[in-house]
Formats: structure tokens, C-alpha cells, sequence
């Protein structure tokens, strides 16, 4: 059986752009769209393929520039039970994870996501402990929250964190625009200035090595390179692939001149092939440790002589 639940939030931008209640599209359009990644983000977190989420723009109110939503979640009525509890609704303790409402947070009182990576100042907690029953404990310098799991999931979502930064880091860059507020009853229940939006640009995350493999293969070349640091194109019948020369000595012959190179030389080479995973996508590199041949272009016509 399918189930709808619905919650609404308001948020504000102030500063002196915005003293006739308009906002320029380049700053509003990103944050609007910030705002459906964010909460579609959030629901993959907490429910992944069980509820579906929509996000609706109701008004665009007086004071600042205040824009009030409401998100729209359905789901199979049993996970309502499971996510939230018979006493509320799933797209409001949604919005209570995040911290776009106080009254319908998760175990009323914890606070959200925004308010915690306000308290961290963009910097990670000094330490995590696990309480059970599904709550954490953080603490930061000698103050410490105790959160739902949930909360901390929520906390650690890449998409998450890209769609804060769009919503209030980006914005708070524009000239006029010095505060991002969420309120409740006209009154805003967290306020972030200017000075604060750095804590909510997403963090950058470090390279993940997939796979860091070694073998030995002939390379014809395509171009040398003889400045440091630059690739030369090498190919090995199949691929052709950009690789730093890593051999010492190798590279001491080519620069004494030892070396010379025409077309169709080959090189026997012991490759380090390492692939890692980066936030602009998958990237491999790799690297000739070790020059074991070079064998000349040139080749002649073999021929059977009696000894």
C-alpha cells in the first residue's frame, strides 16, 4: 500500500541585495535546485529505493528573501512505521535530521545536520562513540551531541554535502547577500552569516586507490618528453597510454645522449599501473620503473648461415 507524507520548512536570504525582496537568478536558480538534491540526497540516505521524494516551491514570502517548501514523500505504508514511528510523519523527521525544523526532529531535541556542521566549524569530530540503540556520540574539543545514527549518515553523504554548499556557501559569496536563515513562525530557528559559510562547502575527499598492479610489457613510442615531470606516449599494440619514466639511469642515458631514439624503437619496460578513484572520476597513472631494453626500429631480414 502506498503512503504520501508531507512537511513543509521556510528559509531566508538577507543582506543589502535583497532590501526589495529579489534575488538574482544566477544565486537563486543553483540553490533552488540545491534544495531538491538536498532532500532527494537525504531520503536515498535514510530509505534508499523505499520512498520517493518531490519538493514543491509554495511562496515566495515578505521580509528578506523567503521562500517557503514543502516536500512531498511516498513510500509503502509499513516503512512509515519502521522510519518514524506512529507519531510522525517520515518527511517531517526528514526535515528534523537536516534541521530545517526543531519540533519534528528525530528524538526531539538532538539537533541536525546544518546546526552540527556549524558547531564543527568544517573540521571533523575529535572523536565518534557508539552508544547503541542507534545513537553516537561526538565530541569536539570538550563539548560533545549525542545524535540518532541516522543524523551521522546523513552528516557523511557526499550528495548532501555538495547540495549544502550550493544552498548556503555559494550564495553567501554574492555581493548583498550576507545571511541564510531557516525559520519557523517567522523566526528563524538557525541563522548562518557570511563568515560561517565556509564550515558548509564539501570537503574534499582523498584519492581511492582501486587497483596498484605491476607487469612487464614491450612499448613502442609515440613522443618522448625530456623536461622533468613529463609523460612520454607510449603503445603496447593494443592502447596507448602516457607514462613517467621513473628509471634514473634510463633517463641519465637519454640526457648524456647514450640513447637514440627513431621510429619503431621498442622499449621492455616493468610497468607500476595504479587506478584510483577521485572526485572528478576514475583515473589511472602509470609509471615505467624500470627500462630492462631498448630495442632498435630498425629491423633486418633473418637469415640461416652454416656454421
Amino acid at each position: 500500500m502506498i503512503d504520501m507524507s508531507k512537511a513543509s520548512f521556510t528559509i531566508a536570504y538577507d543582506g543589502p541585495a535583497l532590501r526589495d525582496h529579489s534575488m538574482d537568478v544566477r544565486a537563486l536558480a543553483p540553490a533552488l535546485m540545491g534544495f531538491g538534491q538536498l532532500i532527494d540526497a537525504t531520503n536515498s540516505v535514510l530509505n534508499k529505493d523505499a520512498a520517493q521524494t518531490k519538493i514543491r516551491v509554495k511562496a515566495l514570502e515578505a521580509g528578506s528573501f523567503q521562500v517557503s517548501f514543502e516536500v512531498v514523500q511516498s513510500f509503502y505504508e509499513q516503512v512509515v512505521g519502521l522510519f518514524s514511528g506512529p507519531e510522525a510523519s517520515a518527511a517531517s523527521n526528514l526535515l528534523g535530521i537536516l534541521g530545517f525544523s526543531v519540533k519534528d526532529a528525530v528524538l526531539g531535541g538532538c539537533v541536525g545536520v546544518i546546526m552540527l556542521l556549524k558547531w564543527l566549524r568544517g573540521k571533523n569530530p575529535d572523536s565518534i562513540r557508539d552508544l547503541g540503540n542507534d545513537m553516537v556520540r561526538l565530541q569536539f574539543g570538550t563539548e560533545q551531541y549525542d545524535i540518532p545514527l541516522d543524523t551521522l549518515r546523513v552528516l557523511q553523504s557526499v550528495p548532501v554535502r555538495d547540495a549544502l554548499q550550493k544552498i548556503i556557501e555559494e550564495p553567501l559569496k554574492q555581493d548583498g547577500i550576507e545571511r541564510f536563515e531557516v525559520r519557523e513562525s517567522g523566526e528563524p530557528i538557525v541563522s548562518i552569516d557570511r563568515s560561517e559559510a565556509i564550515w558548509f562547502s564539501k570537503p574534499e575527499l582523498p584519492d581511492q586507490i582501486l587497483v596498484d598492479d605491476r607487469r612487464r610489457g614491450a612499448f613502442s613510442i609515440l613522443s618522448l618528453a625530456f623536461k622533468e615531470d613529463n609523460k612520454w606516449r607510449l603503445h603496447d599494440g593494443a592502447n596507448t597510454i602516457s607514462a613517467t619514466i621513473a628509471d634514473e639511469d634510463f633517463i641519465r642515458r637519454v640526457n648524456a645522449s647514450e640513447e637514440s631514439f627513431s621510429k619503431g624503437d621498442v622499449l621492455v619496460c616493468d610497468v607500476r599501473l595504479i587506478q584510483r578513484r577521485t572526485e572528478a572520476g576514475l583515473r589511472t597513472d602509470y609509471t615505467v620503473e624500470r627500462v630492462l631494453e631498448h630495442i632498435p626500429g630498425a629491423r633486418q631480414i633473418p637469415l640461416d648461415f652454416d656454421t
